[in-house]
């Protein structure tokens, strides 16, 4: 029966991955949005009632995406509530950089081609399959390290990481996507910036940061209504998270933002981030470049930078050390807020036709978050 809970309780957490919204003309040309009730992931109450041990061990079967992640934000809160420990978490953050990097190979290889109508190439997935698990097993093998790099550098960037983070500005990595057209990334690339898309205003929210672990606990805990948890809003505002928020201030993404030359320089900016931030958190795993820092935690608190965003979990033991309570911000609640950056750039969106509006924003949901499906419900079209 546990077992049977388990596998429900995943089930329903991939279910909630996916979102359902209307889109309709707003009468000036562009797109009203209209977001169908969503509640936080229920998949952590199964965690009431275990001790941490228990609850630790239980967490990777239950969110198949950043589990890892998922496992890390949750020992680093109940560490800190438990006296022999509180003094001295410490989490090895290797096994997450290894996380973010397949995180980040997935979409860019399976999500990618189908923005442009191609199927992914099955070799290529399977290759990052096999080789993220020969990396993760106790004793990895020299080869596998040889082919993640081969995987990230040569079949992802097509040049050496060190060298594509020296693009700095939009220019640059429009002459990289046409000389590398052989890797899939860069063709997408190439591809986003020769479509006729012409993106309105939109105010976009600040990004996230890290904030203070101990703050953001008063936040999440300290509110009986949930609705933090449900509509997250810091120093009075929406936030995005993600790999665009940790690396704004990168020359080529600074380059992007001014957008001048690029009507989709919203989305090419958030494309563009999370190659950057592959290409970075690489040379930190093999250890050519310094570490980020992934985890933060505060009393009852653990904080975990994904490949999606920022992951919070609050955490309460009860006397008997079992988990009474806990809470869990995940980055969607962020992105994908009523005022988040996903809606925003929805309503950015020209509204020429049912068809033609579902297409460019089935590609600001990929530019926001790859790892969240989006059913859109249109006037004059099948659902897209």
């Amino acid at each position: 029966m546990a077992a049977l809970g388990v596998a429900s309780a995943a089930a329903t957490l991939l279910n909630e991955h996916r979102l359902r919204l209307v889109l309709r003309p707003d009468g000036d040309g562009f797109t009203r949005v209209e977001p169908l009730p969503r509640r936080p992931s229920q998949a952590h109450r199964m965690l009431i009632g275990r001790n941490p041990q228990q609850a630790l061990a239980l967490i990777p079967s239950l969110y198949p995406i950043s589990g890892k992640a998922h496992r890390a934000a949750a020992a680093a809160a109940m560490g800190t509530l438990q006296p022999d420990r509180g003094r001295n978490v410490w989490i090895d953050q290797r096994p997450l950089l290894l996380e973010r990097v397949h995180e980040h190979l997935l979409p860019l290889h399976r999500d990618w081609p189908l923005c442009m109508a191609q199927a992914p190439d099955p070799r290529t997935m399977q290759d990052i399959d096999m080789t993220v698990r020969a990396l993760d097993a106790p004793r990895s093998e020299s080869h596998a390290l040889a082919a993640l790099r081969d995987l990230v550098e040569a079949r992802t960037l097509g040049m050496p990481a060190r060298e594509f983070l020296q693009i700095d500005s939009a220019d640059a990595l429009l002459r990289w996507a046409r000389e590398h057209d052989a890797c899939t990334p860069a063709r997408f690339i190439a591809w986003l910036a020769r479509q006729p898309l012409t993106l309105g205003p939109a105010t976009l929210p600040p990004p996230l940061g890290v904030p203070a672990a101990g703050e953001l606990a008063a936040r999440l805990l300290g509110d009986p209504t949930q609705e933090f948890e449900t509509n997250p809003s810091w120093h009075g505002s929406c936030r995005e998270t993600g790999p665009w928020a940790r690396l704004q201030h990168r020359p080529l993404l600074r380059d992007l933002a001014q957008g001048a030359a690029h009507v989709s320089a919203p989305l090419l900016a958030r494309f563009a981030a999370r190659l950057l931030e592959l290409a970075e958190t690489l040379l930190a795993w093999v250890g050519e470049a310094d570490m980020p820092l992934t985890m933060k935690a505060a009393a009852g608190m653990g904080l975990a930078d994904t490949a999606r965003g920022l992951l919070a979990y609050g955490v309460e033991l009860d006397h008997g050390a079992r988990v009474a309570r806990c809470l869990i911000l995940a980055p969607a609640q962020w992105n994908f807020h009523p005022q988040g950056t996903a809606v925003q750039l929805l309503r950015s969106v020209p509204w020429s036709s049912p068809s033609q509006a579902a297409r460019t924003a089935s590609l600001v949901m990929c530019a926001v978050d790859p790892f969240v499906r989006c059913d859109f419900a249109l006037p004059g079209a099948p659902a897209a």
